[in-house]
């Protein structure tokens, strides 16, 4: 269902990087000029195709957000040709957040000043860790003072709404060094904190490495993370999804459009859309992605819709991350039954063991099914 008056989502993929980090499965290629701006062509074409091909045209934009990779190394007229486009081809709010994920090395004031001029008002920063042992052991090219400098960079260019991302889990990393890192996220006075754990993907170097990198055991991992969450919520900041943080009003809007399991549109490669109550996700690799287009065609590598109780299974994992839970009304609104109806030994089976709780309105985690949420994701899953 997509609500015109409430504006979709877009998602723009930047694949492109100084270095690729060790732990990092993302589509991402190595960075290049000349690349980047060919791609940034063919971005373009692909906005412009999919509006026309679906009608879309003054169609409203709620938030923008460019992911990648590290779209903060595009040019500042890349970032200004695709917003003209996004422009041209929908109608981007005058209210949108407009958000773009920066590593501290490629900050700038001069360049997120002409950002900011753009309309861009949201900066998500990939920090990771105050360590400087552990980020050079992740692969990071910034240390922890370009950190320091890079905040301040983005203060003194106007931008007043930043999320930085820290993560924990890490091989090596005592609680102490975590502990450190947050402390200096939230003395930084950040209006948004990311706070997730390493997964070790397939295809990885730290997959490769995983029998001689010492990672932190489940009962460590769990310690870490109740005591991030506690320190966290003591300084201010509102525990509003699994991984993520904010100060009141500083929820990041784009991210809350997935977990609600709102509609939302992909563009450039590996990017993923859903519309419709159809899943897509473009093809992975560059030169597919211009030949595709080329031929005027989209380049859509997977094609699913979702129907029946795999769509409501789904649509209920994504509504539990959010903190606030599962909203029955608006579930029957969009399926014509409530979770229990659909769920009934699931939810119970949950109940029961103390991972879930309902009210008159919401499904939602526990304290302790925030910990153990992928046993609760997992009952679902629907094959």
């Amino acid at each position: 269902m997509i609500e015109k008056n409430k504006g979709i989502s877009i998602y723009i993929h930047i694949p492109f990087c100084l270095k690729k980090c060790n732990y990092c499965d993302f589509v991402s290629f190595n960075f290049k000029r000349d690349e980047i701006h060919k791609y940034v062509e063919y971005l373009n074409r692909e906005i412009s195709f999919f509006s026309k091909k679906n009608d879309l045209n003054n169609f409203p934009v709620s938030t923008v957000y460019f992911g990648g990779g590290t779209p903060s190394l595009l040019a500042v007229s890349d970032v200004e040709s695709i917003l003209l486009t996004v422009q041209r081809n929908f109608k981007l709010l005058p209210s949108a957040e407009i958000t773009l994920e920066a590593n501290p090395e490629s900050i700038e004031v001069k360049k997120f000043r002409e950002f900011r001029t753009l309309g861009i008002n949201r900066i998500s920063m990939g920090a990771q860790s105050f360590n400087d042992t552990t980020l050079k052991l992740l692969g990071r090219i910034h240390n922890a003072d370009e950190i320091y400098k890079s905040f301040a960079s983005l203060r003194e260019a106007s931008i007043n709404n930043i999320n930085i991302d820290i993560m924990f889990a890490l091989p090596g990393e005592t609680v102490k060094d975590l502990m450190h890192s947050l402390k200096e996220t939230v003395n930084l006075n950040a209006e948004h904190i990311s706070f997730y754990s390493l997964l070790i993907e397939r295809g990885t170097l730290f997959y490769r490495k995983r029998k001689v990198l010492h990672f932190p055991g489940s009962d460590e991992e769990a310690e870490q993370y109740r005591m991030g969450i506690d320190f966290l919520e003591s300084s201010g900041y509102k525990h509003y999804e699994i991984s993520n943080f904010s100060k009141d009003n500083f929820q990041c809007k784009h991210n809350v459009t997935y977990w609600k399991n709102l509609p939302y549109l992909g563009f450039g490669v590996a990017a993923g859309s859903y519309y419709k109550r159809k899943r897509t996700r473009n093809v992975l690799k560059l030169d597919n992605y211009y030949k595709k287009l080329d031929d005027n065609t989209l380049p859509i590598g997977l094609y699913e819709h979702l129907r029946g109780k795999k769509a409501k299974g789904e649509h209920i994992m994504m509504n539990l991350r959010l903190l606030e839970g599962c909203d029955k009304h608006l579930y029957y609104v969009r399926f014509g039954s409530f979770p229990v109806n659909d769920f009934i030994e699931e939810i119970e089976f949950l109940l029961l063991n103390g991972l879930i709780e309902e009210d008159k309105r919401y499904i939602r985690l526990t304290k302790r099914g925030v910990f153990l949420a992928n046993i609760v994701f997992e009952r679902f899953i629907v094959l």
